[in-house]
């Protein structure tokens, strides 16, 4: 029997960058057949670095579970191609700038007549329509336009983007769950619908409860570093070699066991310190008298300590230090993925574990073209007739 969700289930993916090739690659992961469709050029990012032997690593780790073909849309074949792609597929994906799917004269009305039951996914920076619509979006000028860079870095420092394109990501999680959403609902109505995604409103999504803060008490968020927005003791402290530790004693429990582990149990009767509200208001003090502690002792002793009583504290680790951990070969959270002639890449595992439907590695990420001859041959296209496109560059 088989286990895969989305078996059955055609992808089209017309998209680049992260946030939609990323949500392609999530609805293979559950079985979907997906078809990255890139120009004969191939997708810009192909050319980004780090490479192996020209092959780039992020296009690799956002396209792997896909078959892919190439096409041009500026020529009459190749959007002939694509129709013909389109006429039973079930799912869309594109993030082209807005208006660019009308001006190739497959807006939603034409897909829709094409292929009733398609599911058309549109991501954009700023939305379809609006004033900032034709603007393009980028995660870090969507970082930049949110304010949520203007709430990364030290208080007297300048803005900082965050470490990871957090706001792409958010956004390819979002779209494959609209997507499982319109299948869904196509299962009950035999239409499909189109569904409209932008960067902009997955980094509103992401502003916690700084909406109602500015609108109902007229507060304005800013930047904390590594302190915490409502709570105290939090932060990264130095141990005794510099190195440092994130700890966070958010709940009133942990003040209480950590004010006795620093030597200090008598804080939890000062005014400044005695309750989460008041605590946070005075942070800088309770924190020094933690930082205190930290400097008598290493990484390890200040972890085990925190570990026996429940706190939660971490090293701060790089990225490399990461990856040597135990628990990241224990969560599969590295496994190797084949790509064309360079054979095995390491890279992520998968976010997600079924007990009953397993997200499965099918094939890695397509070189330019891999599957030309294949995707169009079952379309009734012969060898020799691609062949001449090939030539004419309509693939």
């Amino acid at each position: 029997m088989n286990t895969n969700i989305l078996d059955g289930v055609k992808v089209i993916d017309l998209s680049r960058y992260i946030s939609g090739p990323n949500a392609c690659t999530l609805l293979g992961n559950l079985g979907a057949d997906v078809i990255k469709v890139e120009s004969p050029d191939g997708e810009p990012v192909r050319e980004y670095e780090p490479a192996l032997n020209g092959e780039s690593f992020y296009y690799m780790v956002f396209n792997r579970n896909k078959r892919g073909v190439t096409l041009n849309t500026r020529t009459e074949k190749g959007k002939a191609l694509l129709r013909a792609l389109l006429a039973d597929a079930d799912v869309l994906v594109e993030n082209y700038r807005p208006g660019t799917l009308e001006k190739m004269g497959l807006g939603w009305e034409e897909l829709h007549k094409l292929n009733p039951k398609l599911i058309l996914a549109s991501i954009s920076g700023f939305g379809q329509s609006g004033p900032m619509a034709g603007k393009a979006g980028f995660d870090s000028i969507l970082q930049a336009t949110s304010g949520l860079m203007s709430l990364t870095g030290s208080p007297d420092g300048e803005p900082y983007l965050m470490g990871t394109f957090v706001i792409d990501y958010c956004t390819s999680v979002y779209c494959a769950y609209a997507v499982l959403a319109a299948l869904m609902q196509r299962g009950k109505t035999g239409e499909g619908q189109r569904v409209e995604l932008s960067l902009m409103d997955t980094a509103a999504s992401l502003l916690i409860d700084a909406i109602p803060e500015d609108k109902l008490l007229h507060k304005y968020r800013t930047r904390i570093g590594n302190l915490d927005k409502c709570t105290a003791p939090v932060g990264c402290f130095k141990d005794k070699n510099g190195t440092y530790v994130y700890i966070i004693a958010a709940p009133q429990a942990h003040w209480l066991k950590l004010a006795d582990i620093i030597g200090h149990p008598e804080l939890t009767e000062d005014p400044r310190f005695k309750t989460v509200p008041v605590r946070h208001a005075h942070a800088a003090e309770v924190n020094a008298y933690v930082a205190q502690w930290t400097e008598t002792l290493t990484a390890e002793e200040i972890i085990g300590i925190l570990d026996k009583a429940g706190i939660p504290a971490a090293k701060v680790l790089s990225v490399h230090e990461f990856l040597q951990l135990d628990q990241v070969a224990y969560n599969r959270q590295v496994i190797n993925v084949p790509y064309g002639d360079l054979g095995d890449i390491p890279m992520q595992g998968f976010p997600v574990s079924f007990s009953a439907m397993p997200e499965q590695l099918f094939r890695g990420a397509p070189t330019l073209g891999e599957h030309n001859y294949e995707v169009y041959g079952q379309l009734g296209y012969t060898k020799e007739q691609l062949d001449k496109m090939k030539e004419a560059h309509d693939i």
